[in-house]
């Protein structure tokens, strides 16, 4: 086997390497993701909102946006309210039990 073989095959391997790693990654960070993430449809309704308005408050100061941020923020409390009144409304009231 030559040596530029040889090269090929190690850089075959540590290719392959790569990706099996960077799909452990997503797959550690999906359940990071959905263990930090609020149980039920009630808390995602929070926490999607929540976190658009850390991210917008942490760079629009950098670059003195902070009206942008005020909105931001304001859209996100009414998106959140709009998501938990729309969760509300679509529960269905247990049925009562039957009957002696």
């Amino acid at each position: 086997m030559s040596a530029l073989a040889r090269l090929e095959a190690r850089k075959q391997a540590l290719i392959a390497e790569l990706n099996l790693q960077r799909m452990q990654l997503a797959l550690h960070a999906g359940d990071a993701r959905a263990a930090l993430r609020p149980a039920g449809m009630l808390g995602g309704a929070i926490a999607r909102p929540a976190a658009a308005v850390a991210l917008v408050d942490a760079i629009a100061p950098l670059f003195g946006w902070y009206r942008l941020a005020r909105f931001v923020r304001l859209g996100a409390l009414a998106l959140a309210a709009f998501r938990i009144a729309r969760v509300w409304r679509s529960r269905v009231p247990p049925s009562a039990p039957p009957g002696p």
